[in-house]
């Protein structure tokens, strides 16, 4: 009874912290990878190796079909809120597969210690 009574609590936190809703990070993943326009994505170029050849003279082809395989990469501190999301996402979304990583996973306690520093530079 009690493992499940912290399983129900677990989710609770879950459900305060996020709930069903998308992250920007999220947000974007899903517009560039079913190539869904978006005021989030202008600034954003996507890549698939499969499709571009170079050659003289021409523009790179248009990309016509959605991905399936999404590498996400967070210069700085990623963290563990935004990598839940894309895995809720890749849940929901049969098919796609999303790979996270970031130079650096920021939990709470180092947010706050860097945090601190900024602070005490300033």
């Amino acid at each position: 009874a009690v493992v499940s009574t912290q399983s129900t609590g677990m989710e609770g936190v879950k459900n305060l912290v996020v709930g069903h809703r998308k992250l920007p990070l999220t947000r974007i993943v899903d517009c560039l990878a079913d190539l869904k326009p978006s005021t989030e994505t202008d600034g954003y170029t996507t890549l698939d190796p499969k499709i571009y050849k170079k050659a003289e003279g021409m523009a790179a082809p248009s990309v016509k079909s959605t991905f399936t395989d999404v590498y996400v990469f967070v210069v700085g501190g990623g963290n563990y809120v935004e990598y839940q999301n894309l895995m809720a996402y890749q849940e929901q979304h049969p098919g796609k597969n999303i790979v996270y990583g970031s130079s650096e996973i920021m939990d709470s306690e180092n947010f706050l210690a860097q945090l601190n520093e900024l602070g005490e530079m300033s």
